[in-house]
């Protein structure tokens, strides 16, 4: 982990942040992600490594436990903490809920309450009301949004403007998501080129036609593109964007 932090330095992070928190059962399988959550001495000892190599702050995140009879979320922040982490994210979840629901928000409130390193919130932020209510709830220093943000970029404005002037924004219509949609595609195929891009685009394409009147349809056509062109001509059939 130590020459894995070294090699990221490379490319002048912000921070390095260290996933203990993967749920996928062959990240699992070989002892990382959650897993790490039956290990907090290896959890502490693999901060210290990070740590000791890093010239920028080294955060970790975490889910509450592994299962909801092995909740260990206090003791693991602490670990965490004593391994030098500068910040931690805490996913109210266990590693054997996956995604589903709900979210602890007062298991997240209780590592705040143990550590004195910033603690970020996260889980199941799909709305401005969602935020403010983890803020509230766990009196977390930040909030990180995962799912919530896929075909909605918007959410980070929103949340931003409910919470400085309690304003709800009006959600996008089925244009500026096209136009959105399109501009995310051109990135990533710029950055990947366009047989990767547009792979990988489908998939997002099929959370950006959420809401719009025949998504149905729209998802089973937006899974068939093979080029930019082929979106491009989609998206402007759906309502006119180029």
């Amino acid at each position: 982990m130590s020459e894995a932090a070294v090699n990221a330095l490379r490319y002048r992070p912000d921070f390095i942040d260290v996933n203990m928190g993967c749920p996928a059962p062959k990240v699992v399988k070989s002892g990382g992600g959650s897993a790490l959550l039956k290990n907090p001495e290896l959890a502490e000892r693999i901060v210290e490594a990070v740590k000791s190599v890093s010239s920028v702050p080294v955060s970790a995140k975490f889910r509450i436990g592994w299962d909801e009879n092995s909740k260990n979320h206090v003791a693991f922040a602490k670990a965490l903490e004593a391994g030098g982490a500068d910040f931690i994210t805490v996913h109210g979840r266990t590693r054997a809920q996956m995604y589903a629901p709900p979210v602890d928000l007062a298991a997240i409130a209780e590592v705040k309450k143990s550590v004195r390193i910033p603690v970020i919130g996260n889980g199941d932020i799909y709305t401005p009301e969602e935020a403010k209510k983890m803020y509230d709830i766990t009196g977390c220093d930040f909030i990180m949004i995962g799912r919530g943000a896929l075909g909605n970029p918007w959410l980070f404005g929103q949340i931003n403007e409910y919470l400085a002037r309690g304003v709800l924004l009006p959600l996008p219509d089925a244009e500026e998501k096209m136009r959105m949609m399109l501009l995310h595609a051109r990135k990533i195929c710029e950055y990947k080129g366009e047989k990767i891009g547009v792979c990988e685009t489908r998939k997002h394409a099929l959370w950006y036609v959420k809401g719009i009147r025949g998504a149905a349809q729209l998802r089973n056509r937006f899974s068939t593109i093979r080029t930019l062109d082929e979106l491009e001509t989609l998206a402007e059939a759906v309502c006119g964007v180029k």
